[in-house]
């Protein structure tokens, strides 16, 4: 459906998707939100769009509009191991120290994959711990996987993929991780999708972090190609949030474009080959380099239990390990 909307009206409507939502569209994507409103007036069974936009912005919306909103006007583009880099440092540096430390202290291990889209995201995850964690079975594992758009969230748990999510895939990980299904579609094994819980979250409304969905006590949260939907603010306010979701020592990973942003001066930033991550530390001592080859010691949080911790301060017990910085420097 082709409409035209004048400036004003979709200035209104942009600024109310954006209070509500948190989804910012700048002045020189109003003609991308324009586009959209044709699937919008379609859903919410309108003749025209003025009529449509008046009726959305004159009262606060239900959560089922909010989610039939979001189904219109976010995008999904994604595959799986996207930006591989960032999982070549969460496998090669990260996972490797924190998984031994909590193989001798609780085998517990919580990821969020914050604005999933699809669902390649978080099975990446999974796949990825399923190959470095031989005994994951054994393992208390949770991988959260979350979205403001209840179509994406339903192909996600689906877990029926065509050959467009696989580009760069090495074809021994889609051979031994998912089966080939009718009409050329992959679906992801049983034994990778039950490592995985989908559920709504609208990441610029509802609070984080809470024992009551889940959010709490994280090692490590993906939020990738997310917050440069958000104006400022709401920036601040998803990463303030994120923060506090993360346990001390928690690894905050974002993508490229959006790692030069000024939102994270309460993280630690880590720099490794390829990527920049974000590290939850409290002592500001640690944002100071540190010279190349020098051994110093890193605490690697314990498990989170709901009974040994402050969930929203998230201070836990840690214990130290002797590592190597060839790797990365800190600023």
């Amino acid at each position: 459906m082709t409409t035209t909307i004048s400036d004003a009206l979709l200035g209104r409507f942009s600024k109310f998707i954006e209070n509500t939502m948190g989804l910012h569209f700048t002045t020189n994507r109003r003609r991308d939100l324009e586009s959209r409103i044709g699937d919008v007036v379609k859903e919410f069974n309108f003749d025209n769009a003025e009529s449509c936009i008046d009726s959305l912005i004159s009262s606060p919306l239900k959560r089922n509009q909010i989610e039939t909103l979001a189904s219109c006007l976010t995008i999904g583009e994604t595959y799986f191991f996207r930006e591989k880099k960032s999982f070549d440092a969460l496998e090669n540096h990260i996972l490797k120290r924190l998984i031994q430390s909590r193989r001798e202290n609780g085998k517990i291990l919580r990821i969020w994959s914050a604005g999933c889209a699809t669902g390649e995201e978080p099975y990446s995850i999974a796949i990825l711990l399923s190959k470095i964690i031989s005994d994951i079975k054994d393992w208390n594992v949770t991988i959260l996987a979350a979205d403001i758009n209840p179509l994406f969230l339903q192909k996600a748990s689906d877990g029926l993929y065509s050959k467009w999510s696989f580009r760069g895939v090495p074809s021994e990980i889609i051979g031994q991780y998912f089966k080939l299904k009718n009409e050329g579609n992959y679906e992801i094994l049983p034994k990778i999708k039950k490592l995985v819980k989908f559920t709504y979250l609208n990441l610029a409304e509802d609070t984080y972090p809470s024992f009551i969905n889940d959010t709490n006590a994280m090692d490590i949260i993906f939020c990738r190609n997310v917050l440069m939907y958000f104006n400022s603010e709401c920036q601040r306010k998803v990463v303030k949030n994120l923060y506090r979701s993360l346990i001390q020592g928690g690894w905050l990973v974002v993508s490229p474009s959006e790692a030069s942003h000024g939102i994270f001066s309460q993280f630690q930033t880590v720099n490794f080959p390829g990527a920049i991550l974000y590290r939850k530390d409290r002592d500001k001592q640690s944002r100071q380099k540190v010279p190349q080859k020098h051994n110093f010691k890193e605490t690697v949080p314990s498990p989170a239990s709901p009974t040994t911790f402050d969930p929203c301060l998230q201070v836990q017990p840690t214990v130290t390990l002797p590592i190597q910085t060839e790797f990365c420097q800190t600023f």
